[in-house]
C-alpha cells in the first residue's frame, strides 16, 4: 500500500512510511551516529532518497530498501567525522569485528557492496541455527550492542559474544572454502 502511494507520488506516503517504520530506522541510525538529532537527519535523508527512487524502483521490501538507505546515510555521516566527535557508535566495534573475515585491506563498507560477498554470506547465514543467523543479523546489518542482543534472546553476553565469535570464524572459513581470498 505505501509503495502504491510512492508510486501516485501522494505525500501521505512518507507519513505512513514513519508512522510504520519510523522507529525501526531511527534505532538503525541512533546505534551508528550515537546521537538523536544525527540520526533523524539520517532517516530523513534516506526518506527524500526513497522519495526520489520510487518511482521507477519498486522495492520488494519497502523496510529492507528504505533500512539500507539510512545504514548507508548514517555510515556516510559517521565517516564525515560528525558521530566520531560525539563518542563514535556501534559501527566501529562492528566493522573491526568483521574486518578480520572479510576483508582483504580495503574498506570493509565497499566489500559490502560486491553483490557476490553478500550473495555468499546470505549462504552462509541460512545454513546457521536461527540463534546464530538472528544474533549475526542484529550485531552486523542492524549494528545492536551484544548486551541488547542478549537481553533480548534472554542469555548471557558471553553466548552472545562467543556464539558471533565462532560465526565469524565459520564464515571466514566458508568463503575461504568459496575461493574468497582473505
Amino acid at each position: 500500500m505505501i509503495i502504491e502511494l510512492f508510486h501516485k507520488r501522494n505525500e501521505t506516503a512518507l507519513e505512513e512510511l514513519s508512522k510504520k517504520y519510523g522507529r525501526h530506522f531511527s534505532g538503525i541510525a541512533e546505534r551508528i551516529v550515537c546521537n538523536h538529532e544525527d540520526a533523524l537527519e539520517c532517516v530523513n535523508e534516506a526518506y527524500l532518497r526513497t522519495w526520489n527512487s520510487i518511482p521507477p524502483a519498486r522495492p520488494n521490501v519497502l523496510k529492507a530498501f528504505v533500512g539500507k538507505l539510512v545504514k548507508c546515510a548514517a555510515v556516510s555521516m559517521l565517516r564525515a567525522g560528525n558521530a566520531q566527535k560525539r563518542g563514535g557508535g556501534e559501527i566501529a566495534a562492528v566493522l573491526d569485528e568483521l574486518e578480520e573475515c572479510v576483508s582483504d585491506g580495503g574498506s570493509l563498507e565497499n566489500e559490502f557492496e560486491n553483490k557476490q560477498i553478500i550473495s555468499l554470506i546470505n549462504k552462509f547465514l541460512w545454513k546457521c541455527n536461527d540463534f546464530n543467523r538472528r544474533a549475526f543479523v542484529l550485531r552486523y546489518w542492524h549494528c545492536e550492542s551484544v548486551s541488547d542482543i542478549a537481553r533480548r534472546f534472554g542469555v548471557t553476553e558471553n553466548k552472545v559474544s562467543v556464539s558471533l565469535h565462532r560465526t565469524r570464524e565459520k564464515l571466514r572459513e566458508y568463503l575461504a572454502k568459496e575461493g574468497y581470498k582473505l
